[in-house]
């Protein structure tokens, strides 16, 4: 391939991502108002409104996100200030990447756009404050294990708690979270450098959580509760959804109804399905099985959708470096890609949901940026994953300029 080649290729990766980008976005932010999760934040900001923050608390809440849209409810509708606020935490990642990052390759960028023209900052959820503080964390411990300039434990630390007072997702990462703090100890890093900034945030959030831990006995999280007169519970309506697709009742990445999961109950029994996520892991073992080996293969699939070759290419790269024995600090990040699919694919029975795996995904093309870089990888596969990203992006602008006309 000449390098003249290689430059048409690269303007044309760069243009097209461009492009999708700014037409995905635009797709995505002008859909109806208060779809999906959207909903349940919405009539959270409602509640605050209408009943003050001590019994919206205490109801459970997310209060870190609705801190953040709270006033911008007051001069925009509600589910605006909350789409609002995850664009300004999106352009806020963008600006820590590019002052603070330590960002070597800046075909980084594009890679993020691409990713980004999916969407994922654009609903009005508490996943995407979610999702920037991990990035963040995970970033901080990679430049510190990486020896990179500027590693910002205070940083860290702040943006691990507030990851921890977003969402119960946090449990979930909590293994892979302590790994890499375990890994910044054993390479000598000092943990608690400036520790009164992330004390005083824990001890905030400790304190608005208090009608909360009050009346529940544990902290405020958004809490998507089924309606009052519906015995089952997400678990049940999951894992009977699972049951019905593997049944061919149902198609994939559906769930059956409230009402067929209590028809269901009623019929089989209160123990013919699991209650929680954990009993759904626990209930059939074969069935456990046979699902994690099909929810890895789909993530993956789903991956090269949205990353291109990124992922084969980083997985590929930390199986040889394994097999090769040279195992160091630098297979931190596809590693925790590795360990954050294998997590999701065995607890989750019914189907993995790609916006639990941004965090890992896009630091995941960041290590990949990186290798790129360094040249440890061949340039025919740095070409061939431009080319592929390419026919990807360009099918997906089909696909949107068909929903437009």
């Amino acid at each position: 391939m000449t390098d003249v080649i290689k430059k048409y290729i690269v303007f044309a990766f760069q243009i097209v991502i461009v492009i999708s980008f700014i037409i995905g976005t635009y797709f995505l932010i002008t859909r109806p108002a208060s779809s999906g999760d959207e909903s349940l934040f919405v009539n959270d900001l409602n509640l605050i409104k209408s009943q003050g923050w001590i019994t919206a608390i205490a109801t459970k809440v997310s209060i870190t996100y609705l801190l953040l849209a709270y006033p911008f409810s007051f001069f925009l509708p509600d589910f605006m200030a909350l789409r609002l606020v995850n664009v300004l935490l999106f352009l806020l990642l963008l600006l820590y990447f590019v002052k603070w990052g330590a960002i070597k390759n800046k075909m980084f960028f594009f890679y993020l756009l691409f990713y980004s023209s999916t969407g994922w900052f654009t609903a009005g959820t508490n996943d995407v404050i979610f999702v920037v503080c991990s990035i963040v964390f995970f970033n901080e411990v990679y430049k510190a294990l990486e020896d990179k300039q500027n590693s910002k434990v205070t940083l860290l630390w702040c943006s691990l708690i507030v990851v921890f007072f977003t969402r119960e997702l946090f449990y979930v990462y909590a293994p892979i979270f302590l790994f890499s703090l375990y890994l910044l100890y054993r390479k000598g890093i000092l943990l608690f450098q400036k520790p009164l900034i992330p004390l005083a945030l824990f001890v905030f959030f400790i304190v608005v959580n208090i009608p909360s831990l009050q009346k529940n006995h544990a902290l405020s999280y958004d809490h998507k509760m089924p309606p009052k007169e519906v015995k089952a519970t997400w678990g049940q309506r999951q894992y009977l959804g699972q049951l019905l697709v593997n049944e061919g009742k149902l198609e994939n990445y559906q769930h059956p109804s409230w009402e067929e999961t209590e028809a269901y109950l009623d019929k089989n029994g209160v123990k013919s399905l699991p209650i929680s996520t954990l009993d759904g892991m626990l209930f059939d073992y074969k069935l456990t099985i046979t699902e994690f080996c099909k929810d890895f293969a789909d993530v993956f699939k789903g991956t090269i959708r949205q990353m291109g070759l990124i992922m084969p290419i980083i997985l590929c790269f930390l199986l040889y470096q394994v097999f090769r024995q040279k195992i160091t600090y630098n297979l931190y990040v596809p590693f925790v890609n590795l360990v954050m699919i294998a997590i999701f694919s065995l607890i989750i029975i019914s189907y993995v949901e790609s916006r639990w795996l941004i965090a890992p995904f896009i630091m995941g093309m960041l290590y990949y940026s990186d290798i790129e870089w360094d040249k440890k990888i061949n340039s025919n596969l740095i070409y061939l994953n431009y080319t592929a990203t390419i026919a990807i992006s360009v099918y997906g602008i089909y696909k949107m300029f068909l929903f437009f006309i």
